[in-house]
């Protein structure tokens, strides 16, 4: 589950299961029923998953995002391919250190790794990595596919930053819009 299928969900609950597709063409809706809402919702209705009508969810996978809106892994099933890490173990200061864009992305078996520890705790976790090396392709392509869906739907604003830096920006526009 992943928290953008909380809406579809609780839609669908309320009597309304296809509100996924009806936003990607055009959905009327709010108090007045007047306005049009034309999204891409990256959620699935588990309404079916979670009543017991069907046995399987229908969410496969999901994209891992930091919040600064860089791409750190991608999970598929039990396969999850980690592009970017955080080395800093726990406490509030993993709030105040970069992630560790990796030259080659790791690759971590869920269901036998949940911790995905296997590149430290195992002597073979690289050879057991080069085994599976193709799975790279399917995670570069499940990534392809999520892009391609920024042709009809782009980002509608960039991601909120913790530094200063968007604040100065910010400021400096505004002074040179007025002439300051």
């Amino acid at each position: 589950v992943q928290h953008h299928d909380w809406l579809p969900t609780f839609v669908a609950a309320a009597g309304d299961p296809d509100i996924v597709d009806k936003l990607k063409a055009g959905h009327k809706a709010g108090a007045d029923g007047k306005t049009e809402y034309r999204v891409h919702i990256d959620g699935y209705n588990l309404l079916p998953y979670l009543t017991g009508e069907v046995d399987k969810s229908p969410r496969r996978g999901m994209i891992y995002f930091s919040d600064d809106g860089d791409v750190l892994g991608i999970r598929a099933d039990n396969w999850k391919v980690v592009f970017m890490e955080q080395r800093c173990q726990g406490t509030l200061q993993v709030w105040f250190e970069p992630f560790t864009r990796l030259r080659a992305p790791k690759l971590f078996n869920l269901r036998t790794d949940p911790f995905e520890r296997a590149d430290v705790t195992s002597n073979t976790y690289w050879d057991w990595m080069i085994d599976r090396v193709y799975l790279m392709f399917y995670a570069s392509a499940i990534v392809n596919q999520f892009l391609e869906t920024f042709k009809e739907f782009p980002p509608r604003q960039e991601p909120a930053s913790f530094t200063i830096t968007n604040a100065v920006e910010e400021l400096e526009k505004f002074l040179a819009s007025n002439g300051g």
